[in-house]
């Protein structure tokens, strides 16, 4: 049998979905070193058919087992799917599986951090951490944030000057907040050096756009205004926008469509868009189309007939990226 060219076989595997490539390594010892590869996922990471592909990951949370173990229910779905079957926004989920944290120290009350580069974090309410992908169920269990109180906040996000993905915990103390940073190659935690005179707002709804943490808070130094204050993964350095809004309602940070947006949290179909990153007058004041109501209507749906303490959700591309480290290649 003739043998195809090396880079013609990684072209034809990079076409594949991430559960037949990961069937692909039992073929053989060079497929498995070939998919196996960090520069392979990456490769796979950058194409624009893997970015296309967002998928909504449903987790629960299920009674302890022992000391060392906290076991989930997950369910994943086509994000862009939903709503498009009966409309109800209740079509069934794909994929479920049962998942144990064997190896980490997880207890209850868990969260689910963003999603970056196909990686999802999660955090207990004693500040154990675990970087996991769900597409090929690897995880990572990382050490706590020494300095952290509990009400921190945590996002992930990724650090191209370094290939390092980092963990960014920010909390307010008195007039300042201060941030904790969490880099995956050295396993350590550190206090930045930075300091923002605000006072956060609402932590846990926060969102990473371009390299940066995102978050609500209160400017200090300007009338007690409303801002929206961003954390540089790479620059490790704080920036502010102005938030568009002038009432006192609640306000939750998301992405979509790769714009920053800002969701009224009790009218969830009221959201403000920022057309052009960093340009404060592209605010733009929008109602959600059909697409986005049902998108909503299914995490209404899991919210309210669950307890949240239990459930809880985001959405993440399928990717071979590995949460462990990247070693020298």
């Amino acid at each position: 049998m003739a043998y195809l060219p090396l880079h013609i076989l990684e072209n034809i595997l990079l076409r594949l979905p991430v559960k037949s490539m990961l069937r692909c390594r039992c073929v053989c010892k060079a497929w498995c070193m070939l998919i196996s590869h960090p520069q392979f996922a990456k490769t796979h990471l950058q194409l624009p058919q893997t970015q296309a592909k967002t998928r909504l990951c449903i987790i629960k949370y299920e009674e302890e087992k022992d000391d060392a173990c906290m076991a989930v229910r997950v369910s994943t779905k086509d994000w862009e799917s939903i709503g498009d079957g009966d409309g109800d926004g209740n079509d069934e989920l794909l994929d479920g599986f049962d998942y144990s944290f064997g190896a980490a120290n997880l207890k209850h009350h868990l969260r689910l951090l963003n999603s970056c580069d196909g990686l999802l974090g999660l955090v207990d309410m004693f500040g154990e951490f675990v970087l996991w992908n769900p597409s090929t169920r690897q995880y990572n269990p990382l050490p706590p944030n020494p300095n952290g109180p509990q009400d921190t906040a945590y996002g992930l996000g990724y650090d191209p000057s370094t290939d390092d993905y980092k963990i960014v915990g920010y909390h307010s103390l008195g007039y300042e907040t201060m941030v904790d940073v969490f880099s995956l190659k050295s396993r350590e935690w550190r206090r930045s050096q930075e300091r923002h005179e605000s006072q956060v707002i609402s932590s846990g709804k926060e969102a990473v756009l371009h390299g940066a943490l995102h978050w609500i808070a209160r400017d200090l130094n300007e009338d007690h205004c409303t801002v929206i204050v961003a954390f540089d993964f790479e620059k490790e350095e704080f920036r502010q926008m102005t938030a568009p809004w002038d009432d006192e309602s609640c306000y939750i940070l998301s992405v979509m469509g790769g714009c920053l947006c800002a969701q009224e949290a009790i009218d969830g179909s009221k959201i403000w868009v920022m057309k052009e990153y960093g340009v404060e007058a592209s605010w733009t004041r929008n109602d959600l189309d059909d697409k986005f109501k049902s998108h909503l209507l299914l995490l209404d749906m899991i919210s309210e007939r669950h307890d949240w303490f239990r459930y809880d959700t985001n959405v993440h591309v399928e990717t071979l990226v590995s949460p462990y480290p990247s070693k020298n290649e």
